[in-house]
């Protein structure tokens, strides 16, 4: 039983905490240069420095959480790989040392060293204090360094994702089967990254918590439709690369979990829709903001099955073995 819910597991953890590493440095780069202080005043103004700390420290927590993915990755795929006649030392030395899956597999680890060490550093930076006002405001500071750095990261970390992915199994054009993959993965997390990262702050009663809100969803709304967009534009093309006919998918496994999976991130991005068309312009009265906020975290739920069924989709080879 654990045997056979380990490599589905692992890799529903590893996309979860990849996409929320994407979402919190998307949230840094687009939608926290668009947030105003709702009113004069200290307790405003720390207010949006708090939500920057936040982000960091899920950053921070989410990197930390993604080395031991990282590591039970390796135990998944020796599950598969084991060899029952010689020594397991022998096994993950060929695993790991022969291999692409291997290579990369390393690759991905500096990674994730990697980003902890500059979350890390950011949050050491943003407790010092005393410059972070000059330093937020100067593109070329040592802050902006620090998130762009962080930036790289992440891409560099999606990257990997892809080269372990179905898209290197691709027969021709394998590098723009990666790259579509990598845009794929990485308009997910500036879409269910960032949301979740939103949502997950508890809503205040106070109007200073209303307002702080609103403006990240209003900022929010343009990020999530250019992801969109993108997601399901490389979603076509993922699929058209990995099914030989449109019959496949009902008539086959890996075609029919595909399918489960647009439908119900159909869904998600209808939620998505309602909130856009009719919560945004109607956050302005009484109770808008939070049932905003209630759709979006029924759209952040959605989008966890389709994690899941994502994770089960990875493991399940393409109708032909492409």
């Amino acid at each position: 039983m654990i045997e056979a819910l380990l490599p589905p597991l692992q890799r529903g953890l590893l996309f979860g905490a990849v996409l929320l590493l994407v979402g919190v440095v998307a949230w840094r780069s687009w939608i926290f240069p668009r947030i105003q202080p709702p009113a004069p005043g200290e307790e405003a103004r720390e207010g949006t420095i708090e939500l920057e700390h936040q982000a960091v420290r899920v950053g921070l927590l989410a990197s930390l959480f993604l080395l031991g993915v990282w590591a039970l990755r390796l135990l998944a795929q020796l599950q598969d790989f084991r060899d029952p006649f010689v020594p397991v030392s022998e096994d993950v030395a060929f695993l790991v040392r022969e291999t692409t899956w291997g290579r990369v597999w390393m690759v991905q680890g500096a990674v994730v060293v990697f980003l902890i060490v500059v979350f890390a550093i950011v949050l050491r930076t943003l407790h010092a204090g005393t410059e972070v006002e000059r330093r937020r405001a100067s593109g070329g500071s040592e802050l902006g360094r620090l998130w762009q750095g962080a930036w790289a990261g992440c891409i560099a970390l999606v990257l990997t994702l892809a080269l372990s992915s179905h898209a290197m199994s691709v027969p021709y054009n394998r590098p723009l089967a990666v790259a579509v993959d990598s845009a794929h993965t990485l308009a997910a997390g500036a879409w269910m990254g960032t949301l979740a990262f939103i949502v997950a702050r508890p809503l205040g009663r106070d109007p200073a918590s209303s307002r702080l809100q609103a403006q990240q969803l209003q900022a929010f709304s343009p990020l999530a439709m250019a992801s969109v967009s993108v997601l399901v534009f490389m979603g076509v093309v993922l699929a058209g690369a990995h099914l030989g006919q449109v019959g496949d998918l009902w008539e086959t496994r890996y075609g029919r979990v595909l399918s489960l999976k647009v439908v119900v991130a159909g869904v998600a991005m209808v939620l998505g829709g309602v909130n856009w068309r009719w919560g945004l312009p109607g956050m302005g009265a009484e109770g808008g903001v939070r049932a905003v906020h209630r759709r979006a975290m029924a759209e952040v739920g959605v989008a966890a099955l389709v994690l899941a069924l994502t994770a089960v989709l990875t493991g399940t080879p393409p109708p032909g073995g492409h």
